[in-house]
């Protein structure tokens, strides 16, 4: 090891880079499971924001790769609960412009 601590710096370097790529890795895969039946861009859309909100909140954790997979369910549940919401809200609103005509 150098005086200035370079080599530790390295080390933390590769295990901090080793760390990111697992977690987008995981990350991919989860969306690219999420995304196997959607074909709305809305919800591929949510599902994509969803993943990359999972991420950042993992990653602020103390063990994010541990955090990481119930936060994609959990931010996946919410994405489709949201696009499932405004799609009744837009075929109720589209029922009732048509009876107004």
């Amino acid at each position: 090891m150098h005086a200035t601590g370079l080599e530790d710096g390295g080390e933390r370097t590769r295990v901090g880079n080793r760390r990111i790529n697992t977690l987008e890795s995981l990350k991919r895969r989860w969306l690219g499971e999420a995304l196997t039946f959607a074909t709305d861009a809305d919800l591929i859309r949510r599902l994509e924001r969803a993943a990359d909100e999972a991420a950042s909140l993992a990653w602020a954790t103390a063990y994010p790769l541990l955090a990481l997979p119930e936060l994609l369910a959990e931010k996946g549940r919410e994405a489709r609960r949201q696009f499932e919401r405004q799609r009744a809200i837009q075929s109720r609103s589209g029922r009732n412009l048509r009876l107004a005509a």
